[in-house]
């Protein structure tokens, strides 16, 4: 039971992450607040990478920073190039490369936050070595 607890606990806010985009984008109207297409999607995936990063590096604990790093910047560009496929087909909303490429900034942008952040406070001894 605690494994299914800890799978839940690290792998859950992904998995919920994944459907509240997928949700959002199923919308036939959905405007950016404050009006920036771009940095809403940065903002948007970059918690998506935090999440990522976070649960992967649990879940594989013997995994490299830069394999994290490596596996958040896959997951997230994936998951938002779909993400754009998939609004390619809502009516009323459109798919667009530079969404696309926003969003991997974004969960890029969030793998560097997290890895940094175990950085700073230690929990990463690989981190530290030149």
């Amino acid at each position: 039971m605690a494994m299914k607890m800890k799978w839940l606990l690290l792998w859950g806010p992904v998995v919920g992450y994944c459907l509240l985009i997928f949700a959002g984008s199923a919308q036939i109207t959905f405007t950016a607040p404050g009006g920036s297409d771009k940095i809403a999607h940065v903002v948007e995936y970059s918690v998506l990478g935090v999440l990522w990063a976070r649960a992967a590096r649990a879940t594989w604990a013997t995994w490299t920073w830069r394999a994290v790093f490596i596996s958040t910047i896959v997951f997230t560009g994936m998951y938002g190039a779909s993400d754009e496929l998939h609004q390619f087909y809502v009516p009323g909303r459109f798919s667009a490369v530079s969404d696309a490429v926003a969003d991997l900034c974004g969960g890029t942008l969030g793998g560097i936050i997290y890895l940094r952040w175990q950085m700073a406070y230690g929990k990463w001894q690989e981190l530290s070595v030149p």
